[in-house]
């Protein structure tokens, strides 16, 4: 019976379009301590055909999380689409010179406005960086800072049509008769009852353990190319 096995292939591709905007805040001292929970917003921005705009707290988001600055990204809901908006951000102090610092936060990929419609406005950082350590490093200078915020937006996510490879029967015994029959590569000869038989002797090792140790292993017969079996027709 010949049996025939397939295999099956698929590939996701997912691409994103990726931008970024800087907030410089100055004056911090000023807006330092206007209540927590209130922020203070950016520009309103455009990355991937959609509209932005960053939330800093300088108080904290919360009450717990009073002793922290917090940092959000926000979409405008007024965008209209039937698609999700997917997109990762990341928010970065930079230090003086623009060079980016340590202080830094990465998120997951989030859903910003889904296809039912449901929209949510903003995603962040509660705490993205303790106050007191803030505010006594390099980058806040002068009563200075800036912040960069990088969006990478999910632009597309596509699965290719599986492609099937059909696996054809094995024909292996057959090249191994052609092989035997036609005594190309044969480096072994059994002598029986006078007549005699052409062989290959790494298919005898691979069949035979008992051939592998004679042919192959210390026995006399490693070193001859004529094998004599007696006692055997």
């Amino acid at each position: 019976m010949i049996m025939n096995s397939s295999m099956t292939t698929s590939l996701v591709q997912a691409e994103a379009e990726t931008g970024s905007h800087q907030f410089q805040i100055l004056g911090y001292s000023l807006i330092k301590g206007i209540g927590i929970g209130k922020c203070i917003y950016s520009d309103v921005f455009s990355i991937s055909g959609y509209e932005w705009v960053i939330q800093f707290y300088p108080d904290g988001y919360d009450a717990e999380n009073k002793d922290f600055i917090s940092f959000f990204l926000r979409l405008k809901c007024n965008v209209s689409t039937d698609v999700d908006v997917k997109a990762k951000y990341v928010f970065t102090i930079l230090q003086q010179n623009g060079v980016p610092s340590n202080i830094s936060c990465t998120s997951l990929v989030r859903i910003f406005k889904s296809a039912s419609g449901t929209c949510f406005e903003s995603w962040g950082f509660t705490q993205f960086e303790k106050r007191s350590e803030f505010e006594a490093s390099e980058c806040l200078k002068d009563d200075a800072f800036t912040v960069r915020c990088t969006i990478s937006v999910v632009t597309k996510l596509q699965t290719t049509t599986p492609c099937s490879v059909t696996v054809p029967p094995s024909n292996l015994n057959q090249h191994l008769v052609r092989l035997l029959e036609s005594e190309n590569g044969a480096d072994v000869t059994f002598v029986v009852k006078g007549e005699s038989f052409k062989a290959h002797r790494c298919v005898l090792a691979a069949r035979s353990s008992v051939f592998r140790a004679e042919l192959f292993g210390c026995m006399k017969e490693k070193w001859t190319d004529t094998i004599t079996i007696h006692d055997i027709e």
